[in-house]
């Protein structure tokens, strides 16, 4: 089957090398907000960055997003594709995920995992079963602490309403590109991204499997615990999170992944009291205003 392709050039957000691309037209026709994101691997434009492109229906690059780490593979050797042809779908590893379909774009399938919402992933006739892989690793991710909603579906189930209403995730594996997403720009996927990195120094899939799993239940339940928190108090402040993790919790969270707490608090729970998690800083402008 043809797909019908337009070239644009995309720049290096941090050395600014530039790199001739093709992207399919129905990706960006399909874009639910007019927005393909696309990530451009470390090696595809230069030798050492990866980033996210946002791509309009004009076929004009809007802007781009430096990856929150550069990702070191190692523990599982990488595979390349063409080595993976004849694989059972149980040997498809996270280190082969990030590989397949992105560091940046793996990082957002976690937190829609994180948040509870269908992560969908396109069949584009790839012959290297890319997304029944993915789903599959995503479904042996799943304990009774951890519900995953990772689904494949076609072309044609695009036009389905429930498809459009369901607030759903919608990754194309073969492009590495998010076709539609519920989650606005400037998302953090910074704590998602660590965690992957972590995984992928593991030796094998199974333990790669446990570790992601046990972090995701693990801040999950945290994050349940601030929300109790958040209900019976005026103000949090961003600062006080770190230290009251590891006091409470004995887990360690680093302060610059504290924003997945009140993002994940704002999008899956209340905004109201995501609101109430402020930086000392803004907190004294407030307080000096009145």
């Amino acid at each position: 089957m043809t797909v019908e392709v337009k070239s644009i050039k995309v720049i290096c957000p941090t050395c600014r090398k530039e790199k001739g691309i093709e992207i399919p037209v129905f990706l960006v026709n399909e874009a639910a907000d007019g927005v393909l994101k696309v990530q451009i691997p470390q090696g595809a434009c230069c030798p050492e960055h990866s980033f996210m492109a946002f791509v309009d229906k004009k076929f004009v690059v809007r802007g781009y997003q430096n990856a929150d780490i550069e990702f070191k593979l190692g523990g599982q050797k990488e595979r390349v594709v063409a080595d993976k042809k004849d694989e059972g779908l149980k040997d498809f590893s996270v280190t082969d995920m990030v590989n397949t379909i992105g560091p940046d774009i793996c990082a957002v399938i976690l937190r829609g995992v994180l948040v509870g919402i269908p992560v969908l992933f396109l069949d584009t006739f790839d012959l290297y079963e890319r997304v029944a892989k993915t789903v599959m690793l995503l479904r042996d991710m799943e304990s009774d602490d951890l519900v995953i909603t990772g689904e494949k579906i076609t072309r044609d189930d695009l036009k389905d309403k429930k498809v459009r209403r369901n607030n759903a995730l919608i990754v194309v594996p073969l492009y590495k590109a998010i076709m539609r997403s519920p989650f606005q720009e400037g998302l953090n996927t910074r704590f998602e991204s660590d965690l992957l990195n972590e995984a992928t120094q593991l030796p094998d899939r199974t333990s790669q499997i446990v570790f992601l799993r046990k972090e995701m239940v693990k801040i999950s339940k945290i994050i349940d615990e601030f929300i109790k928190f958040l209900k019976g108090t005026d103000k949090l402040y961003e600062e006080d999170i770190p230290a009251y993790t590891r006091e409470k919790f004995n887990y360690k969270l680093d302060h610059k992944n504290i924003d997945v707490i009140k993002q994940i608090i704002e999008f899956k729970h209340d905004k109201k009291l995501a609101q109430k998690i402020i930086s000392k800083s803004l907190d004294k402008i407030r307080t000096d205003l009145w």
